[in-house]
């Protein structure tokens, strides 16, 4: 995925299928707050509980917001 298109998914809750270290896929909630170069590490999503290397990401997928 390159940054110009993750930055869409900026200030929005996604789900997000990526490979974790070992190559298993994980998907998670996050909240997208930032899509980032880092030096030396690359083009990252920059989220509430865990940062994301865009090379790794295989998808992801808005999710709706449930209204009280």
């Amino acid at each position: 995925m390159k940054m110009a298109e993750a930055k869409q998914y900026v200030g929005t809750r996604c789900e997000v299928t990526f490979l974790d270290r070992s190559g298993g896929e994980v998907t998670k909630a996050l909240d997208i707050q930032d899509v980032a170069y880092v030096p030396l590490y690359g083009a990252y999503l920059i989220a509430d509980i865990e940062d994301v290397c865009l090379d790794r990401v295989r998808g992801i997928s808005r999710m709706t917001r449930a209204t009280a």
